[in-house]
């Protein structure tokens, strides 16, 4: 079982396990999974930070556990410093909810898991841990992942996934307990709308799993619907390494979690402001400072909405009173429903001021994918903003094309499509570029900045 707080060792003075640089192969797993399991059982503290480890932490972020990198996705990665405190709460927040929900009433909400992200970013390192807690809670011998672990060299595809997937399956079986797994969109998506018998088996061993975690972007709706309609229990997730992971499933916060909305504006879009036991302790410098601009310890508004501050709360006790808590304002605009969802529009950051009008990238990205005229077209698109001297940015589009497109018709097909649509001329295109595959990060995300400079370089 895991130590108490009052039996930990000072982790502070103690040497920063630093596992090699991972590269996909079970070895370099197991290497990752047995740092974790030191972290998850309270004897070690683990740095996978994009820059060298410091000799000393400083003062306030005595309690770092664990410290993982951002996606970069906005630029520069940063060193998330999560307390080991934070790590659990995540852990467990997320087990009662399948305990709750009836995904795992027999296990407290824990189970078998199956890594398939690499263990470099927070989701793939919380797999790996919740693995672990499955162990602390249930008093297994050892952590309830796949022996020996997957290797994740090569490309994924329905037969790689099928090929790890049936063994870790039928181990979860033999120890009696509900298999999860969490993959990234661009996975998913490759599993749902396969043609292949090797897609329809994939789908069929998907559809074991008890609950199958897919964050880390936005994953299309029809893809969400294909899968759901398989009787494949598809579970979206909202988090960062900030939140130390998902603190949003379905939409919905995790017990615990508190949202609400910074000055909304008209249309009740704003920034989303998460307060939660999950939260980072702040940024970790490559110099020995600090960062904790986006965090605040503020009263947390109760629920309801105004002019001013949508909240929502996991939790209609935690809700009706003001209590004293910390808070993280996302870099991510929003909406609450009338029923407290939550709708994530884009990143702030990507907002496009085109002519003197604001355009989300990700409602033009919807409208490319949800064309008719542009189906079987445009395979994949990312929308950015690039420095126009005469419209301050322009809207551009990177695309990819599904085999037999002509690649000199492309800028005219997406924009004749745009056109019939029910987007507005501010936003659609001035240039589009064909390119063979949209920039990722290592986590699956399309690598906005990466994107932006290829428009801009033409």
């Amino acid at each position: 079982m895991a130590l108490s707080s009052s039996e930990q060792p000072d982790l502070a003075a103690r040497p920063w396990l630093v596992p090699p640089a991972h590269d996909s192969s079970a070895a370099s797993l197991d290497a990752h999974s047995r740092a974790i399991g030191q972290l998850m059982a309270g004897t070690s503290r683990l740095w996978l930070g994009p820059f060298p480890a410091p000799s000393a932490l400083p003062a306030g972020f005595e309690d770092t556990a664990l410290v993982v990198p951002t996606s970069g996705s906005t630029g520069t990665a940063k060193a998330v410093a999560l307390s080991r405190s934070a790590l659990l709460a995540s852990q467990d927040a997320t087990a009662a909810l399948f305990a709750a929900d009836g995904t795992a009433p027999d296990t407290q909400g824990h189970g078998f898991w199956l890594p398939l992200l690499p263990p470099t970013h927070i989701a793939g390192v919380q797999v790996i841990a919740r693995a672990h807690r499955t162990a602390q809670v249930l008093g297994l011998a050892a952590p309830a992942l796949p022996d020996p672990l997957p290797d994740l060299r090569g490309h994924f595809d329905a037969a790689a996934f099928v090929a790890l997937a049936e063994p870790a399956l039928a181990q979860a079986e033999d120890a009696g307990l509900p298999a999860f797994t969490s993959l990234v969109p661009t996975q998913l998506t490759r599993i749902i709308t396969g043609t292949t018998g090797a897609d329809a088996r994939a789908r069929g061993v998907l559809r074991r799993f008890a609950a199958v975690l897919v964050g880390g972007a936005a994953t299309r709706p029809e893809v969400l619907a294909k899968a759901r309609a398989q009787r494949i229990a598809v579970r979206t997730t909202y988090g960062s390494s900030e939140t130390a992971g998902g603190c949003v499933y379905d939409r919905t916060a995790l017990p615990g979690v508190q949202l609400h909305l910074e000055a909304p504006d008209a249309s009740g879009a704003g920034r989303l402001v998460i307060a939660s036991p999950t939260l980072a302790l702040g940024y970790l410098t490559a110099h020995g400072g600090t960062d904790t601009t986006p965090f605040t310890s503020a009263s947390a508004p109760s629920t309801g909405s105004s002019t001013e501050t949508s909240t929502r709360s996991s939790t209609a006790t935690s809700a009706a009173s003001s209590t004293t808590q910390r808070t993280f304002t996302t870099s991510d605009l929003a909406e609450l429903g009338v029923d407290w969802t939550l709708s994530v529009l884009g990143r702030a950051d990507d907002v496009i001021n085109t002519g003197g009008r604001k355009v989300l990238p990700q409602d033009v990205e919807r409208a490319i994918e949800r064309s008719l005229m542009l189906q079987g077209l445009i395979r994949t698109s990312v929308v950015v903003g690039v420095e126009d001297p005469e419209w301050g940015q322009r809207v551009d589009a990177l695309v990819t094309l599904e085999p037999g497109t002509d690649p000199a018709e492309a800028s005219a097909l997406v924009r004749a499509a745009l056109r019939t649509s029910e987007v507005p001329a501010h936003m659609i295109p001035k240039r589009v570029h064909v390119v063979e595959e949209l920039p990722l990060l290592g986590i699956g995300k399309v690598d906005r900045a990466a994107a932006r400079r290829l428009a801009a370089a033409g």
